[in-house]
């Protein structure tokens, strides 16, 4: 016989599944599915075994960018030296890696650099308090300059090492995709399971109330910015072993599919909330959109329609819950 405490106890855990199940970040696991079901329909050779294992790598690199931008918008940001970022990191690694023959040199020096970038961004925004786009910008500006002094005005031939660690698999998982469930891991965890986690959130939520619980806001802010370069400096150096190549443009086309991934994901510019993990699910929904669109023989232009798109209908589709309650008040 069922007694009423019983009946309570399921009630509770039906809800708390019910809250973990359909919440802000959990429509884009549905929506992925969707989008590789009307692919099988609409352009079924992107969803072949060759197709699908030659847009994993990719979207893994988008997945860490990603995440990188997701930490960045949590408090509140938007950093916009993504592009000159991930380019000089690609540029660096090849550069320092033929001038000492050491790939394993090359790469903690690379990922310092690039955190100095992120410390400078997150200096200037969160001490000298400038706005984080016009910060941002500004240095991606200077390390764009940094890129053509670098390279000369030409492409970089990536190291046989980064190449090869690029292309290589574990237990026929592409190692870049590895690379990116690690980092989408740990940022989970730590943002979620930590102390130091639970005040970072806090400080994006309201910066004010974490001054007045004596959080040291200004140290946050900063780390913000230096993970998030770190992020982008591993997606470079990735992106130039896969491609094979240190590019000018390595960086450029990421920028835009990076904000939409965590926008679509559901994390939203008010800071405080957000979800690595549906940022890295968003991830593989955007690089599968632009593979179905490119098959449907559209060039990029439409593909960049398409990505600013799927952003305004992302922001639009989290408004309707708060118009449905506007219009029942």
């Amino acid at each position: 016989m069922t007694t009423t405490s019983d009946t309570a106890s399921k009630r509770n855990i039906f809800s708390e599944l019910k809250a973990t199940m359909l919440n802000e970040f959990s429509w884009i696991w549905g929506g992925t599915v969707i989008l590789f079901i009307l692919c099988a329909f609409v352009a079924p050779g992107v969803v072949l075994p060759r197709a699908l294992s030659s847009m994993l790598p990719f979207a893994a690199i988008l997945a860490i960018t990603a995440a990188g931008m997701t930490i960045v918008i949590q408090q509140r940001g938007l950093d916009m030296s993504l592009p000159g970022i991930m380019t000089i990191s690609g540029l660096l690694f090849a550069q320092i890696g033929f001038s000492t023959g050491s790939t394993l040199l090359a790469v903690p020096l690379t990922l310092i650099i690039a955190i100095v970038f992120g410390i400078v961004n997150g200096f200037l925004i969160a001490k000298v308090n400038i706005t984080p786009i016009v910060a941002t910008l500004a240095t991606n500006a200077i390390l764009m300059g940094g890129v053509r002094a670098v390279s000369g005005g030409t492409p970089m031939t990536a190291p046989a090492e980064l190449a090869e660690f690029s292309h290589s698999k574990l237990l026929g998982v592409p190692m870049t995709l590895v690379l990116a469930l690690l980092f989408i891991i740990v940022i989970s965890i730590a943002t979620k399971s930590t102390t130091s986690g639970r005040r970072f959130v806090a400080v994006g939520a309201n910066p004010a109330a974490a001054t007045a619980a004596g959080i040291p806001i200004l140290r946050y802010q900063i780390a913000t910015y230096a993970i998030a370069a770190l992020c982008f400096a591993v997606a470079g150096m990735l992106f130039t072993g896969f491609i094979g190549s240190a590019s000018q443009t390595a960086g450029v086309d990421y920028l835009l599919p990076a904000i939409a991934a965590v926008v679509v994901g559901g994390t939203p510019f008010t800071g405080g909330r957000g979800s690595v993990i549906a940022s890295g699910v968003a991830a593989l929904f955007m690089a599968q959109l632009s593979q179905m669109v490119l098959a449907l023989g559209a060039g990029t232009p439409v593909q960049l329609l398409v990505q600013a798109l799927v952003i305004v209908i992302a922001v639009a589709v989290r408004q309707v819950p708060d118009l449905l309650r506007f219009l029942k008040a």
